[in-house]
């Protein structure tokens, strides 16, 4: 049977995809060892460039402690003054302390004297600056400190922190961009085998999943969904099948049996071609529902003005329903027209109408209503079906328990589902909220501008008549 349209989903964003998610996941892992690799690689250029510095301090410590072995203080301040006299860099600092402490030579004004390696600020303009520095105590209290400038040290420890970020600023793009294009891919494949998926819910059994040759995880679940539904198809159309051929093979010996039945006289013969007439026609309509469901009917399809199909229906049953001392109420928009068969259309509306004048309430009131889309309802003011049943809609066969010992078959409302699913029409039942029963309200709905493959009926509501 027609169902109504599925609810509009949320498209899904391409951050919320699986693909992307792992793609974050790799990229944290990825940017995660970079940091730990940099940090390494950071600390051990660091590390060697200090200790490239400190073994220039030692050299130039030895060179100025043998001059002093040679010539004592004086040739040590000689040599230090020639050494800051051809320092081009400004990063070498030395300071010659006597045994009172003052400076004897050297670009520092004051140092610790504390033996041993040491770092210190420098008092100068530059405040930042950082001295690694070696300190040598010398004979009769003199001090020698040679030290070196750090400010080379951290300009290498910059360069290397900024290329760090650039390099990781570019894997994180790299990946973000990555992250977008698979993301981007499986939503893609997702929402076409989701659309696909949809169509076959709403009955379209012939639409299949795109599938490549070869291909990846996508085109193997594809083809394993596509032979699942061929397999499907296959199962439905041989039990349609079933059906028909039972309905085309009794009919024949039905009416012989009829006709023979005839030839009798007596009540009991009237009785026995009475029930044969209902087992005609209930194989009359199991062939007519197989004929609309097959799409037979579509190529007569023609552009009809179903205004004027539902006045016709109301007049046609207005005195049914007076009989019942019922009121057939109508609000029906002028001019409502959709492509359709009209024999069709006017069986269909029919059943809707008889089975709400049926189980009516006695002297009650009847609805029927049109408005553009179209948009048709059939309200009666009856006990209705129960919330439970209404999952069940338009079996065939099916009926209400309260509707059992009333004449039919149980094949009306499956014929107003055939019909409706032939015009692209969605069947709903609703509460009418009438007083003092609740009611019935059949709501039947344009789906879309384009009938609906045919499709048996599915589970659905059981009818409350035939």
């Amino acid at each position: 049977m027609p169902e109504a349209p599925l609810p509009a989903e949320r498209p899904t964003r391409w951050w919320a995809t699986t693909g992307f998610r792992i793609t974050l996941l790799h990229l944290a892992l990825t940017l995660g060892g970079t940091v730990l690799l940099a940090g390494i690689g950071f600390w051990a250029s660091s590390r060697f460039a200090v200790q490239q510095i400190q073994a220039e301090i030692e050299r130039d410590a030895g060179v100025l402690l043998n001059a002093g072995r040679l010539g004592g203080p004086t040739s040590i301040a000689l040599s230090i003054e020639a050494r800051i006299a051809a320092d081009r860099s400004g990063t070498q600092y030395f300071l010659l302390s006597g045994p009172d402490g003052g400076r004897m030579a050297g670009n520092l004004a004051a140092a610790p004297r504390s033996a041993g390696w040491a770092t210190m600020a420098l008092d100068s303009s530059a405040a930042d600056s950082v001295l690694l520095a070696l300190g040598t105590p010398l004979p009769a209290g003199h001090f020698l400190l040679v030290g070196r400038d750090l400010a080379p040290v951290r300009e290498l420890e910059a360069q290397l922190l900024g290329a760090a970020g650039w390099v990781g600023g570019a894997a994180l793009l790299l990946a973000l961009a990555g992250g977008l294009v698979v993301g981007r891919s499986v939503v893609r494949r997702a929402a076409q085998m989701e659309r696909a998926l949809a169509e076959v819910e709403q009955g379209r059994l012939g639409t299949r999943l795109a599938a490549r040759p070869g291909g990846d995880e996508f085109d193997r679940l594809a083809r394993r969904v596509n032979a699942t539904l061929d397999r499907l198809a296959a199962t439905m159309t041989a039990l349609r099948q079933v059906t028909d051929d039972i309905a085309h093979d009794l009919r024949t010996p039905l009416t012989r049996l009829r006709q023979r039945l005839e030839a009798l006289e007596g009540p009991e013969a009237e009785a026995a071609v009475a029930e044969c007439d209902r087992i005609l026609d209930i194989f009359a309509a199991l062939l007519r529902i197989a004929q609309i469901e097959s799409g037979a009917r579509r190529a007569a399809f023609s552009q009809i003005d179903l205004t004027a199909v539902m006045e016709t229906v109301a007049e046609l049953y207005a005195s049914a329903a007076a009989e019942r001392g019922q009121a057939l109420e109508t609000d029906l928009a002028p001019g409502v027209a959709m492509q359709g068969d009209r024999e069709l259309l006017t069986q269909m509306l029919s059943n809707l109408v008889e089975n709400a004048i049926r189980h009516g309430r006695q002297e009650g009131r009847l609805a029927l209503a049109l408005r553009p889309g179209p948009e048709i309802t059939v309200t009666d003011d009856g006990p209705g079906i129960p919330d439970a049943q209404k999952p069940l809609v338009f079996r065939r066969f099916h009926r209400l328990d309260a509707a059992r010992s009333s004449p039919g078959a149980g094949l009306g409302l499956a014929l107003v589902a055939a019909v409706a699913e032939l015009h692209g029409l969605a069947v709903t039942l609703e509460d009418a909220g009438a007083t003092p029963g609740p009611g019935l309200r059949v709501r039947l709905s344009g789906e879309s501008p384009h009938p609906a493959a045919p499709r048996p009926p599915s589970t659905a509501l059981r009818e409350r008549e035939g």
